[in-house]
C-alpha cells in the first residue's frame, strides 16, 4: 500500500506534468508517469514508500538530501538520483542551501528494473555526479514536452518509451561512477579473456596469472566489467560462434572447437543464451543447412 506525506514550497511556479498510458504501453513499454521542474524552499519534503514508479531526479542548482535504504545521500548540481518507489524515500531540500532546483520524471514499465539494477551496480549508490556535457536536462524536458499534449497514440507512446531509453542510457553510460576508472589489472584481464578465449580459462588460473585472490578478482571484475569473468567468457565465446555460424559453412562440431567448448555442452550453452541451438539461429538468420 502506498503511503505518502509531502509539502510543497514553491519558488517558482512549477511545471508537473500527469500521464494516464494506456494498456499498449503497460503491457509492452516503459512509460511516463508524472513529471515536471520544481523550484522548491526550503520547507519541501517527500516522504514515500510502496509506490509501483521508479523516479530519475536531476539537480539543476540548489541542493538536496536524499533518506534512501538506510542510507543519506546529498543531491547537488548535476548528481542524478534514481531510486525504486516501492523502498521507503525521503527526500528534501536542504535547509543550509535554503532552495533545490531540479527535473524529474516518474515511470514505470516491466523492463525497468534491469536499468535500475545497473546502476546500482555501476555506481554503488541510488546517488551519482553526471559527466559534463551531459544531455539529462535535455531528454527529461522532451519528456514534459510530449507529456503536455500526451494522448494515448501508439505513437506517441512509443515516442515517450524511446525518451524514457534515451534517459536510462544516459544515466548509465554517462555517470561519473564513484567506482572511477577500471584498474589496470582488469584491463588486462579482460584482454587476456578477449585473447585466450578458446583456452581453459576459469577463477583459479587467472588468479595465478595475475597473482591476486580470487575473491578479489571476482568480485572487482563485476563491479568494473558488470558481469563475472565466466560470463565475459561466455559472452565472447558465444559472439564468435554466431559470427562463424553466419559467415561461415563450418559445422557445429567445428565451432565448438574453434571457441573452445565442447560440442553438446555448446549447443545448451548457445541455446540457453539466445533462446534457439546453433542450427535454428544458423537457419534464421541465413538459411545454411549443416
Amino acid at each position: 500500500m502506498e503511503q505518502l506525506k509531502y509539502q510543497l514550497d514553491m519558488l517558482k511556479k512549477p511545471t508537473w506534468r500527469f500521464v494516464n498510458p494506456g494498456e499498449f504501453s503497460k503491457e509492452n513499454l516503459i512509460y511516463i508517469q508524472e513529471c515536471g521542474k520544481f523550484c522548491s524552499g526550503k520547507n519541501y519534503y517527500t516522504k514515500r514508500s510502496g509506490l509501483d514508479s521508479y523516479l530519475i531526479m536531476f539537480t539543476l542548482s540548489g541542493k538536496g538530501i536524499l533518506e534512501y535504504g538506510g542510507e543519506r545521500y546529498s543531491l547537488t548540481p548535476e548528481s542524478v538520483m534514481f531510486i525504486d518507489c516501492k523502498q521507503y524515500q525521503n527526500y528534501y531540500t536542504d535547509k543550509t542551501a535554503g532552495k533545490w532546483d531540479v527535473i524529474w520524471v516518474h515511470f514505470y514499465g516491466k523492463n525497468v528494473s534491469p536499468y535500475y539494477q545497473r546502476f546500482i551496480e555501476k555506481n554503488s549508490s541510488p546517488v551519482t555526479k553526471m559527466h559534463e556535457n551531459n544531455d539529462i536536462n535535455e531528454i527529461i524536458e522532451n519528456i514534459i514536452t510530449i507529456s503536455k499534449n500526451y494522448s494515448r497514440d501508439v505513437d506517441n507512446e512509443i515516442i515517450a518509451d524511446s525518451l524514457l531509453h534515451a534517459l536510462l542510457k544516459e544515466c548509465i553510460i554517462n555517470s561519473n561512477s564513484a567506482n572511477g576508472e577500471s584498474p589496470d589489472y582488469i584491463k588486462e584481464i579482460s584482454r587476456y579473456i578477449k585473447h585466450n578465449y578458446t583456452e581453459e580459462i576459469n577463477l583459479d588460473n587467472l588468479s595465478a596469472e595475475f597473482n591476486i585472490s580470487k575473491f578479489h578478482l571476482q568480485r572487482t571484475f563485476k563491479e568494473k566489467i558488470g558481469m563475472s569473468p565466466s560470463k565475459y567468457l561466455l559472452n565472447i565465446r558465444i559472439n564468435r560462434a554466431k559470427s562463424l555460424l553466419r559467415s561461415t559453412n563450418m559445422s557445429i562440431n567445428e565451432i565448438s572447437e574453434n571457441i573452445g567448448i565442447e560440442s553438446n555442452y555448446f549447443i545448451q550453452l548457445f541455446k540457453n543464451s539466445e533462446g534457439m541451438t546453433p542450427k535454428q539461429y544458423r537457419n534464421n538468420w541465413c538459411g545454411i543447412k549443416k
